[in-house]
This record gives structure tokens, C-alpha cells and sequence, in this order.
């Protein structure tokens, strides 16, 4: 629940897409949270690149290297859609409703 209070507060910090989530500081600016979204998304992308480099002669990978490929991908690709969601709701001036978390739907 949010502070009565004007100004954001550090334990307002928001979840909204996944119970294991990123906290989001309410107090910061549109553009860090965009940067932090691009970084994230880089990072996944990175992940599906070397992926698909795993045909190449010698290389390998067994199933639990494609789930932990897999699992670091959901998790970057969730806090990105956290902090991009978050960034155009500051960027608009509007405050982000917190939530508890839960399933994308």
C-alpha cells in the first residue's frame, strides 16, 4: 500500500509483473528506469545470441544449460517489462499502483 505522503517513498517500491520481482525505487527518474530496461534487455538478447551460436562444430549444451538460459531470460525479460512499465507511468506523471505480484495474464 502507498505512503499518504507526496513524496515516494523507498518502501513504496513496486512489483507488477511477477512475485520474484525487481523492486522498483518510486523515486527514480524516467530515463534510469529505461536505461536499467535497456541494459536488461541487452542481457537477454546476449543469452538468446550465444544460444543460437550453440550449433557451431564442438559446441554443446545439455538440458539443464538450456533451462538456465532459459530461466535467466525470463527473469531479465520480466524486469524489463517491470521497469519500462514503471518508466512510461513516470514519464507521464502518474503513479505506478503497487501490487503484490502474480501471474502475466
Amino acid at each position: 500500500m502507498l505512503n499518504s505522503s507526496t513524496t515516494p517513498r523507498l518502501e513504496d517500491a513496486l512489483c507488477l509483473t511477477e512475485a520474484e520481482c525487481l523492486l522498483i525505487d518510486p523515486r527514480a527518474k524516467a530515463e534510469d528506469l529505461f536505461d536499467q530496461c535497456e541494459t536488461r534487455l541487452e542481457a537477454a538478447s546476449n543469452l538468446m545470441m550465444t544460444l543460437s551460436m550453440l550449433d557451431a562444430p564442438g559446441a554443446c549444451a545439455d538440458a539443464r544449460d538450456l533451462a538456465h538460459v532459459a530461466l535467466s531470460s525470463r527473469l531479465l525479460l520480466a524486469d524489463s517489462l517491470d521497469l519500462l512499465m514503471a518508466a512510461r507511468r513516470v514519464a507521464k506523471g502518474q503513479a505506478t499502483p503497487a501490487r503484490k505480484g502474480g501471474a502475466h495474464g
